[in-house]
């Protein structure tokens, strides 16, 4: 009984852990994009986890009016731009919500930053940018901030190549949390109903 006892203990305490390890790499982070080529705009890019896909809300401010900015995630950094990873809907009026197919755990592992550029017809002209770096919040009350390191009059020589929308990469830990959990605990009351048998 108490071997059974102790079994059931350590199922329980491994699920919470679990849970409690997918619940602290929920929380969304907020890229600070700073201003490019003397542009004027700047703002936020907050991403957001939403299981295998991530959302990114930008907001900036002092882009002309009636402006139509093309924003991505590219490779590498401000510094140093790599291809259009992610594209992302255009910012109109200070704003852009998308939903990308990649967890938000792949971003903030990798190299990556979200750029705005001028418009479709001078997408050479970077306009502000930010780099994905750091990790999770800790809570999901929280919010991590990072800080960009841009270089501010960088002019590309090329447009960045197009990307290729991306496949989830990795799986929420919620859910086989949840599993290894429940089948620890269903090993427990097979176990305890043999033993009182």
């Amino acid at each position: 009984m108490k071997r059974l006892s102790l079994i059931l203990s350590l199922a329980l305490l491994m699920a919470i852990a679990l849970v409690g390890t997918a619940a602290a790499q929920s929380g969304p982070i907020t890229v600070t994009l700073a201003t490019q080529n003397n542009s004027g705009v700047s703002g936020t890019a907050t991403l957001t986890p939403m299981g295998s896909q991530t959302q990114v809300v930008i907001k900036v401010t002092g882009e002309p009016a009636g402006a139509s900015e093309p924003d991505h995630i590219h490779t590498g950094s401000c510094a140093n731009l790599g291809a259009v990873k992610y594209p992302l809907a255009n910012v109109v009026n200070g704003t852009s919500t998308t939903m990308v197919n990649v967890p938000l755990s792949t971003l903030t592992a990798g190299t990556y930053a979200v750029n705005l550029h001028e418009s479709a017809a001078n997408i050479n002209t970077y306009v502000a940018c930010g780099d994905i770096k750091g990790t999770v919040a800790a809570s999901t009350t929280s919010t991590a901030t990072t800080t960009a390191t841009a270089t501010t009059n960088a002019t590309p020589s090329a447009a960045p190549a197009t990307g290729e929308g991306g496949l989830a990469t990795g799986q929420a830990a919620l859910p086989l949390a949840l599993v290894i959990g429940a089948g620890l605990l269903l090993t427990g009351w097979v176990g305890r109903r043999r033993a009182n048998v």
